[in-house]
């Protein structure tokens, strides 16, 4: 427990130090994190560690490049470049790479860069910030309300296959505290009530689908976590499963039918 509070009393400061600044350095601040989890996505598939960080740099650091230096519309380069590059891993490691492990990476490349980057084009909309730091309470008070309920309530599984732990009344807890949040936040930047309540309402459902998502990988893989890199908390994948379903329904609420 110590060693989790130290982790979140380092990280989530930083977190919003990125978020504060914004621009480049919020771009390189997702771009970074993405790596992070893309290299255990591939580690996941089986590679190995030095062609895990081949993959993951060949496939995030173009798509964020790209990203911010606008070359190609980013729809565009991500259905060329993500599906290219990981077929090609598949011809020219053809002896080192199944199959499944290219498709996987063709996955992994959806999945999470491109999901991810939501956030940071997010943050680049008008009242970016506000919207951001909801895509984080959404998140955060979505899981902390389907943990806490489920302790209290939680009896039928949800998952049992996937994650035991997991209930329906907690699933329950967290959509409500998900369209709270989310409706109040919304009343509070005197945004469009009725979107917040809308985008909340999704957000509160597919959050929790972004984490039993990760946990279906781990569960394939044979791991208990994706990584080790925040002590006491996992690997980056394992930090930002929920956020990233959340993060691409606020950018197509708030930055599509707004």
């Amino acid at each position: 427990m110590r060693t989790r509070f130290i982790t979140a009393a380092i990280g989530i400061p930083v977190v919003l130090a990125a978020l504060y600044v914004g621009g480049p350095v919020f771009h390189v601040f997702m771009a970074a994190y993405s790596l992070g989890a893309m290299f255990e996505l591939c580690r996941m598939l089986g590679l190995t560690k030095g062609f895990s960080a081949l993959a993951a740099g060949a496939i995030v650091i173009p798509y964020y490049l790209n990203l911010s230096l606008h070359y190609l519309p980013w729809d565009v380069f991500l259905l060329l470049y993500v599906i290219i590059t990981a077929s090609s891993f598949f011809v020219f490691g053809y002896t080192r790479l199944t199959f499944h492990q290219s498709a996987g990476l063709i996955f992994g490349g959806l999945y999470i860069p491109v999901l991810a980057s939501t956030l940071a084009m997010v943050r680049g909309m008008e009242q970016g910030m506000y919207l951001t730091l909801a895509v984080f309470l959404v998140t955060w008070g979505t899981d902390s309300g389907a943990y806490f309920i489920g302790m209290l309530l939680g009896k039928k599984k949800l998952a049992p296959a996937i994650s035991p732990n997991k209930s329906w009344a907690g699933a329950i807890g967290g959509f409500f505290t998900g369209i709270i949040i989310a409706t109040a936040i919304g009343i509070i930047i005197k945004g469009n009530v009725l979107i917040f309540f809308l985008w909340g309402c999704a957000a509160a459902v597919m959050g929790q689908i972004g984490d039993l998502c990760e946990s279906a990988l781990k569960r394939q893989a044979g791991v208990k976590d994706s990584g080790s890199f925040f002590p006491g908390h996992g690997g980056f994948l394992d930090r930002i499963d929920s956020l990233l379903f959340v993060s691409a329904l606020a950018y197509i609420f708030f930055g599509v039918l707004a």
